[in-house]
């Protein structure tokens, strides 16, 4: 594997005829959230590069969130677009469409049952209807590279077996790790020592390999000696962000996007401000925490048991347009990751959004991967993830502040790094090397 660890300088493209990329990804608009995110913008910003993109995926089945405006995006850039069958445990029913997110106990059984008779994961049934496209894939337009983003790790299989068929470079995508992943339950240690193997073969046959932070291309190279992995981080799109400043209104507005699961979770928000609420029973009129997103409703009793009934709003799922334009539309945004083995290598999609905004962040996080996003930024307080106490005195120093009309903004510059036209110019710039050496 060539050393892909530096990353690039980023001048222009040199105008020598276009190149041809074959993105593996399962995750892939209409399906929405922020696991799609970061391919999709590549899938659109690539082609402004001189790299052509396919994208081998699969047909959307049932899933929690759809997103039409993504594929919509993705269509317009002249993406072509595979689709395929697969058989995995979440379209034995046959349902297509929305579906309701489980409870987190729930989802966490799936999980470790699916986990034991499913290797590397449950969507390991698509592995034989990509197969099957292969053919397709090659048809019409000679491939220089594929690309391949995991989760799930089955799609880096599928990509080593493509890249072998058409004899060109893989290059492999870890948005999050494999073996050391923290939510990952290995049911025995014959489990893990088969994934082990699995990761060798994938990275003993990869020509470069990606990650999202410095934690996780650490542990790949603890485990791989040899191998360099490059750091290309999550990232926001300028073009979703439109430019304005939000008018001061009479309550702070606090606002969390996306999903809780795992470790990540509402409750010491929620008890921060019950503290406050507690102290001052007028909070109602000042404050207001707004969630964006799928809200669990086992999390919604917690609310009505705390009291928090006037101060908590909903918005449901909307579409990504829909969920910047509340970002941009808050005083405030909130994060967590929670306390959890291999906490310190968790970076959330949703901070590199957030930073877009330059709105003020408050990051209920450990020491990690998300404090050092944010060392920079200007424009943000952090807290352990479990300190609720520590989470209501920052929400009394927000609520003066923007009573004073004194909040930040982040820091333009540092946030410059997480723009995804300059990520994609340095992804062409990763793949040039890899076809050229």
């Amino acid at each position: 594997m060539s050393n892909a660890g530096d990353i690039p300088d980023t001048g222009d493209i040199p105008e020598a005829g276009r190149q041809h990329v074959v993105i593996v990804a399962y995750y892939f608009p209409p399906l929405g959230g922020s696991g799609v995110q970061r391919v999709a913008k590549w899938a659109k910003y690539l082609p402004q590069n001189g790299w052509d993109v396919t994208v081998l995926t699969v047909e959307p089945g049932s899933y929690f969130a759809f997103d039409q405006t993504l594929l919509d995006e993705v269509e317009a850039a002249g993406v072509r677009i595979i689709r395929t069958r697969s058989l995995d445990p979440t379209r034995i029913r046959g349902k297509r469409g929305a579906v309701r997110m489980p409870s987190e106990r729930k989802r966490k059984l799936f999980t470790w049952l699916t986990g034991f008779f499913f290797l590397p994961d449950n969507k390991r049934g698509w592995m034989s209807h990509a197969r099957r496209a292969f053919n397709q894939v090659s048809d019409g337009a000679a491939v220089d590279l594929v690309l391949s983003s995991a989760p799930p790790y089955t799609s880096l299989r599928v990509g080593g077996a493509l890249a072998e068929y058409l004899d060109v470079p893989h290059v492999v995508d870890y948005r999050d790790d494999w073996i050391d992943n923290p939510r990952h339950r290995y049911p025995t240690p014959l489990h893990k020592g088969w994934h082990q193997r699995q990761e060798r073969s994938v990275i003993g046959g990869a020509s470069a390999v990606l990650t999202i932070n410095k934690s996780i291309a650490d542990l790949l190279e603890q485990r791989h000696p040899g191998h360099k992995a490059c750091v290309l981080p999550q990232g926001f799109d300028p073009d979703d962000v439109p430019e304005f400043a939000k008018e001061t209104g009479s309550r702070l507005r606090l606002t969390y996007s996306g999903m809780f699961y795992d470790a990540q979770q509402p409750d010491t928000m929620l008890r921060a401000v019950a503290i406050l609420k507690q102290r001052d029973p007028r909070l109602a009129d000042i404050l207001e925490l707004r969630f964006v997103g799928l809200f669990p409703e086992e999390k919604r009793a917690l609310v009505e048991k705390l009291g928090l009934t006037d101060i908590v709003s909903f918005s449901g799922y909307v579409t990504h347009a829909e969920s910047v334009s509340e970002l941009m539309n808050a005083d405030v945004l909130w994060m967590i990751v929670g306390h959890q083995k291999g906490e310190h290598m968790i970076s959330t999609g949703k901070l590199h959004e957030y930073m877009g905004t330059r709105r003020p962040i408050l990051a209920l996080a450990p020491e990690g991967e998300v404090r050092n996003a944010l060392s920079g930024y200007d424009a943000c307080w952090t807290v352990l993830p479990d300190d609720a106490e520590g989470t209501a005195s920052i929400l009394a120093t927000l609520l003066q502040r923007h009573a004073s009309g004194s909040l930040p903004i982040g820091n333009a510059k540092w946030i410059q790094q997480y723009d995804r036209r300059r990520q994609a110019l340095i992804l062409a710039k990763i793949l040039n090397t890899q076809v050229s050496s």
